[in-house]
């Protein structure tokens, strides 16, 4: 069954960049975000969201001070019991955000300002693993395919990904959604 293929090379995933040296991690981020921000939908876009890292994903909490800094209007989720996601207005980081009960750091909803996903012009998607046809594995939550959904069609998705970490296939569901641009170390693949 699909749902448990995706648990099986979820579960590898996870073990694998668990055992990568964080500082290498921390290192492939600046190099994978740089590349990013060279992009040109990057450079046209005036709000971004972006997800804010934990454990050992790409490091983006650099990259949210750095927008903010050089004047983009900064999107970070909030997610909520239903799977959707609160898309707050970030204005400062760290300050104004909360751990939640997994270690993410959110901006709590009662105290967030919100646009909706018509207001975003580009969005940077966290992911465990991509394929080069733009499929994408996820934590299993839904929480971005929800996203991708109902995103404008203008709307790019960019995802930042470790080299090691696009794969050969990913099994998917009608309701995985594939993503346009995957940044790795090594390449910029445009889906």
């Amino acid at each position: 069954m699909i749902k448990d293929e995706k648990k099986a090379l979820r579960k590898k995933i996870l073990a694998e960049r668990a055992a990568m040296d964080p500082e290498e991690i921390k290192a492939l981020s600046q190099i994978i975000l740089e590349k990013t921000q060279e992009l040109e939908c990057f450079a046209e876009a005036g709000t971004v969201m972006v997800y804010v890292s934990y454990n050992d994903e790409i490091y983006t909490h650099d990259l949210i001070r750095g927008m903010i800094a050089s004047g983009k209007r900064v999107i970070t989720p909030t997610c909520r019991n239903d799977h959707t996601m609160a898309l707050c207005v970030t204005e400062s980081f760290p300050e104004g955000f909360e751990k939640t009960s997994m270690g993410i750091l959110e901006i709590p909803e009662e105290k967030a300002v919100t646009v909706s996903e018509e207001d975003i012009d580009l969005i940077i998607s966290p992911g465990l693993a991509f394929t080069l046809e733009g499929k994408r594995l996820g934590y299993g939550g839904g929480f971005y395919d929800r996203l991708f959904a109902r995103k404008r069609t203008d709307c790019l998705t960019v995802c930042p990904v470790i080299d090691r970490f696009i794969v050969d296939d990913i099994p998917t569901e009608e309701t995985d959604l594939p993503v346009d641009i995957i940044v790795s170390e090594k390449k910029t693949i445009f889906v």
